[in-house]
């Protein structure tokens, strides 16, 4: 190593940055650890560069304690550290200290110094930018008071290994933080539909399942959970969905085009038989571990009403409060009379708003009102 570190302090400085692109704490772990391997005043990371509408984020190793910074635009970020910063825009994956830019006896000379150095103690500083996969710039500053020395041609070229390493876990952070904000947005979308999700494993076990699921197991109405698997009532419809998941499961294993199957399950309580289908999922063997998803079920309540947006409704076909609700009540299956009743008023009123609905979403008959509301975006908010 081209500084005093052993192998197992290297290991464990980059398990915390891979850590801590998705960990706040790992993040500010990986600060610490790097100031007492490179024995330092303080480091801190910007992840995101402040601009005039938006504050930015740092995350920072203080001498006594790790803080993390994100306020307005008269924090300490803006008023202290990155308004003071002489390292702006460096070359993208090169080391550049203080001394790079400046003699020593000019800097301590400066203003620059005199009013902003010298009363945090600061001697000298380095700086690190590199863009992630997204295009975006992140900076690492680190700074030493005067015992601590300047920053050695080793030591920039530690600082460069990690340059590879910082570019990586920063790409993935962001890419994890997406790709969970969109699954957080499909779940939701998935949920306002009472649809319940389960994912099995290559040996047809459940993985996981999504609340609306687990709330139809708990419920025992027609199946449940035994052991691992999902499991049927009917003794016969149990058979036949162990036989759908197997010959999925076959199929995949034999690079075959999987099928996909689907169940009425009757219920104990009498109410409409639940949903069920059963559908393969995307997989790469060469990837792919034991644990991973092969097949996805997805269970339905034909009960269960969709929570449709109103104000989705009328934006999408600029209906008015009231077309939009008659919309939605006949959606639902309410009958004309019940909808007059259901908002107090005449029958015929009901109809005058069902042609203009009509004339507005370009359809020319009840059913297919009702088609368009159930498969519109307001069905999904």
């Amino acid at each position: 190593m081209p500084v005093n570190i052993d192998i197992a302090t290297y290991s464990q400085l980059l398990d915390s940055l891979y850590e801590g692109a998705t960990t706040a704490n790992k993040q500010r772990s990986f600060l610490s650890e790097l100031k007492a391997i490179l024995n330092l005043q303080h480091a801190s990371l910007i992840v995101r560069q402040p601009s005039p509408t938006d504050s930015g984020l740092l995350f920072t190793s203080g001498q006594n304690h790790d803080v993390t910074m994100i306020e307005d635009n008269n924090n300490l970020w803006m008023g202290q550290y990155y308004a003071q910063d002489p390292l702006i825009n460096l070359p993208i994956n090169e080391v550049v200290t203080l001394e790079d830019i400046i003699h020593q006896d000019q800097l301590i000379e400066s203003e620059y110094y005199q009013l902003f150095l010298k009363p945090s103690a600061i001697h000298t500083t380095a700086g690190l930018d590199w863009l992630t996969n997204q295009n975006s710039r992140i900076s690492l500053r680190l700074s030493r008071i005067k015992s601590q020395g300047y920053f050695s041609n080793d030591e920039k070229v530690f600082l460069k290994m990690l340059i590879p390493h910082l570019e990586r876990s920063m790409s993935l952070g962001i890419e994890m933080q997406q790709l969970e904000s969109e699954r957080q947005v499909y779940a939701q979308s998935i949920s306002k539909r009472s649809i319940g999700m389960i994912t099995l494993d290559k040996n047809g076990d459940i993985l996981k399942m999504n609340n609306t699921a687990e709330q139809y197991l708990m419920e025992k109405d027609g199946l449940g959970r035994g052991h691992s698997a999902l499991q049927l009532k009917n003794s016969s419809l149990n058979d036949l969905l162990k036989g759908y998941i197997k010959e999925a499961l076959d199929a995949i294993c034999n690079d075959q085009r999987p099928p996909i199957n689907a169940l009425a399950i009757p219920r104990s309580s009498g109410k409409h038989d639940y949903q069920l289908v059963v559908k393969p999922m995307p997989i790469d063997k060469q990837k792919e571990s034991d644990g991973a998803p092969y097949l996805m079920i997805f269970l339905q309540d034909p009960e269960k009403n969709l929570e449709i947006s109103v104000r989705l409704l009328m934006n999408l076909y600029h209906l008015t409060l009231s077309e939009a609700t008659i919309a939605i009540l006949l959606s639902e299956g309410n009958t004309m009379d019940e909808v007059a009743e259901e908002l107090d008023i005449k029958k015929n009123t009901v109809r005058a708003h069902l042609r203009s609905i009509f004339a507005k979403t370009g359809v020319t008959q009840q059913s297919m009102l009702v088609s368009l509301v159930l498969t519109s975006l307001a069905s999904t908010p």
